[in-house]
């Protein structure tokens, strides 16, 4: 059975919180899930942001944001961040996070956030309701707490996913890239 394609969505996709810096001080936060992986070598993503949301003309002043990564128990906080428009709210405060410095970038970081990517933007595409920002990763930061040998651990991290209109988490291990290849 063919399905509407506005119901035509690619799933689960990860969920971030980017923040960004208000021109003359300040920043903001939103949710998303529209966010993906675009190139490998040097590192670049992308994120999908609505003209009309706040943290958009944010990121369009700045050209830079924070992509924070925020486990399975701080999903309360992710969703008070994408729920509520930082015209009218301190989502700072309403979502009980912490912003710091960020070491490469002028928008602040969750201090929560166990793993952040510093990004400035290097491209900005408009596809309809969505615009899609494709940045360079400039620095990527993870606690200890959830690194093995170097690298992301994502039993430790707990990172959420999104399917459309619920929150999930990212699920055991099935199998390795590359195992099948292997003698």
């Amino acid at each position: 059975m063919k399905v509407e394609t506005r119901h035509a969505f690619v799933f689960p996709s990860p969920v971030a919180v980017v923040t960004a810096a208000a021109p003359g001080g300040g920043s903001n936060l939103i949710t998303l899930a529209w966010v993906g992986m675009a190139c490998s070598e040097p590192v670049h993503v992308t994120v999908a942001v609505r003209p009309t949301r706040h943290t958009h003309g944010l990121i369009v002043a700045s050209g830079e944001f924070c992509l924070n990564l925020l486990s399975e128990e701080m999903v309360r906080s992710v969703d008070v961040c994408g729920v509520r428009s930082g015209r009218d709210t301190d989502k700072w405060e309403a979502a009980g996070l912490t912003p710091e410095p960020a070491e490469d970038v002028g928008a602040p970081r969750i201090a929560e956030a166990a793993y952040v990517l510093e990004c400035a933007v290097v491209e900005r595409l408009s596809l309809g309701v969505h615009d899609l920002f494709v940045a360079r990763v400039l620095g990527a930061y993870a606690e200890e707490s959830v690194l093995a040998d170097g690298k992301v651990d994502y039993d430790a991290l707990r990172p959420l996913s999104y399917c459309p209109t619920e929150y999930r988490s990212l699920g055991a291990r099935v199998y390795g890239y590359g195992e099948s290849v292997k003698g």
